[in-house]
């Protein structure tokens, strides 16, 4: 696919494609309006702002409370749409939109801890730490007690759990497994170390990408804690890279190429070309050589993703294919089957689905990478 203009083509076919009856509250869709969001505010488009504002504003019922939301699951999903919320306030004033994510640092502020200080994942998990969590908390935490806080508490706390998880779940490859138990009850972890079993892909780009979006709202003056999270984040980059397919893309469990019903994920594909681009724009690499990789790397990631996973309708709209639609642990609901982690359950039990905002949030934000960073406000 020819490139220029992709990041806006694809919001703008978001627009288009997605309707009310997707509408749901949760991390899917926040991510969907936080990127189209984030798009209007790069390429100066009024219309994505609004329209991303509205949808966000039908989660909200007529008290300008969340619909959908309670405090006492203490879901770290249910408060990832409040990092939209940051830009909406902002360029609004509306303090209903203050007051909800009021509501989310409260929540979070409560949320329980394992024994070695990480929040729980949530609430029916209980003593877990889960790599997706840091992206659902870290950049509206960071973000939060840097506008209305004590950020240099936060940070203490923040990086601390970064730390953790990365010290917790890292193999001697490098690569970081989707989840630890710290109490070692769960069925589906090593009685030993309390892992689960398997590096999924997606789970890894979310940590990677929470590291970078947290650096962005560390102040200078704080710069220690951004380098802990530098240094982590070159530390990743390298097993990413070396597992990088010759495709381009990575795998759905990303160590096993080619074995089963594996398959090359998009969602994934595009958090890693996002963070591997950023690392470079942003600087952040330790060397020049190990910059340019990260260059080389997520060029070629982007072609595979807009080669193999993206296309145009015949009324010219983007879509994206190839996105697993969810992957987690344990059991969701008392009704829903148990999710083992194993390779079965991460290459078969869960379903492939097109234009999940999954993967179309962080293509959109991966595309402005290459094609507007000198408007990149962070």
């Amino acid at each position: 696919m020819e490139k220029g203009r992709i990041a806006e083509r694809m919001s703008e076919s978001a627009m288009h494609w997605f309707t009310k009856d997707k509408l749901f509250y949760g991390y899917v869709c926040g991510l969907g309006l936080e990127c189209i969001y984030r798009s209007g505010k790069i390429l100066g488009r009024e219309d994505m702002k609004k329209w991303a504002k509205d949808y966000f504003d039908s989660f909200l019922d007529e008290s300008g409370s969340v619909i959908g939301y309670d405090f006492n699951e203490f879901n770290m999903d249910h408060i990832a749409p409040g990092k939209a919320l940051f830009d909406i306030y902002s360029d609004t004033g509306d303090e209903k939109y203050k007051r909800i994510l009021d509501q989310f640092m409260d929540m979070l502020s409560h949320q329980p801890r394992t024994p070695s200080g990480g929040f729980w994942h949530k609430k029916i998990y209980p003593n877990q730490m889960w790599l997706d969590g840091l992206y659902m908390q870290g950049p509206l935490y960071v973000r939060y007690q840097l506008l209305f806080g004590d950020i240099k508490r936060c940070l203490d706390d923040l990086v601390g759990q970064f730390e953790l998880i990365y010290s917790k779940t890292k193999r001697e490859d490098g690569l970081l497994i989707h989840a630890w138990d710290e109490s070692r009850s769960m069925p589906w972890c090593d009685k030993e170390t309390g892992l689960s079993g398997y590096v999924w892909a997606r789970a890894f780009g979310w940590y990677a990408m929470a590291l970078l979006d947290v650096c962005d709202f560390i102040p200078d003056e704080l710069s220690p804690y951004r380098d802990r999270l530098v240094s982590i984040a070159n530390r990743i980059a390298v097993p990413i890279m070396e597992h990088q397919d010759p495709s381009g893309l990575w795998w759905q469990i990303v160590d096993h190429p080619n074995v089963g019903n594996n398959y090359l994920e998009t969602s994934s594909s595009s958090m890693f070309v996002y963070f591997l681009k950023k690392m470079a724009r942003k600087g952040y690499a330790e060397n020049d050589e190990l910059e340019r990789r990260m260059m080389d790397a997520a060029e070629k990631g982007y072609e595979g993703i807009l080669r193999d996973k993206v296309y145009e309708d015949e009324d010219g709209y983007l879509h994206m294919r190839d996105i697993c639609r969810g992957a987690g642990l344990g059991r969701s609901a008392p009704d829903n089957p148990y999710r083992d982690g194993s390779f079965k359950y991460y290459t078969e039990g869960e379903i492939k689905v097109e234009d999940n905002f999954q993967a179309v949030g962080p293509f959109i934000i991966a595309s402005h990478e290459f094609e507007r960073p000198e408007k990149m406000d962070r």
